[in-house]
């Protein structure tokens, strides 16, 4: 027995062989007929619309590359891990705290000056997100996830839609960033 000849009183067990991995799913395909003799194409079928009962988070970041294109007056803190906010309603307000002007953004950016009280509005129809600037001091940007810091803010008044994983960038070093919750975060 080789267990014996290495020196061991028990037998050893061995794991069982990992199984192989089941082989990729072909995405699923949509026929269209073809019209008046040309080839039939054959297109993939759009993706199954996101879960309205998945919670969504927004990770708001101290941005450095943010901060270094606004050359703001106030200190930048420390960036560090990303503050979340679980988004349980369907709007929600970006901006800082008032308590003489009444305003409670479920969104709270208060220590980033460069915030206007009421600086964007965030959306969902339980499918999609968008945002809106409210008029804001210092502009609403949006940006993939991947893309140079933007240079243009979206104009005030005019919704955008805002894809999983985008940037949002506000105030001197803000910088906002949706995706669905994590099991055990919401």
């Amino acid at each position: 027995m080789p267990e014996q000849e290495a020196g061991f009183d028990v037998p050893v067990a061995t794991a069982p062989p990992v199984p192989s991995p089941p082989a990729a799913a072909e995405p699923p395909t949509e026929v269209i007929p073809s019209v008046a003799g040309s080839p039939v194409a054959e297109t993939l079928a759009p993706e199954a619309p996101a879960d309205p009962d998945r919670p969504w988070i927004a990770e708001l970041w101290v941005d450095p590359d943010w901060y270094a294109e606004q050359r703001a007056d106030d200190p930048m803190p420390s960036p560090g891990p990303p503050a979340t906010v679980v988004l349980r309603e369907r709007s929600l307000l970006v901006g800082r705290p008032s308590v003489s002007r009444g305003i409670s953004p479920q969104i709270d950016c208060g220590s980033d000056s460069g915030v206007s009280r009421r600086h964007c509005q965030l959306s969902t129809d339980g499918y999609r997100w968008w945002v809106e600037d409210l008029q804001s001091a210092n502009g609403t940007y949006l940006a993939q996830a991947g893309a140079p810091i933007p240079q243009t803010p979206i104009p005030a008044g005019q919704r955008r839609e805002v894809e999983e994983g985008d940037r949002l960038y506000v105030g001197a070093w803000t910088r906002l960033v949706l995706r669905p919750a994590l099991p055990g975060e919401a």
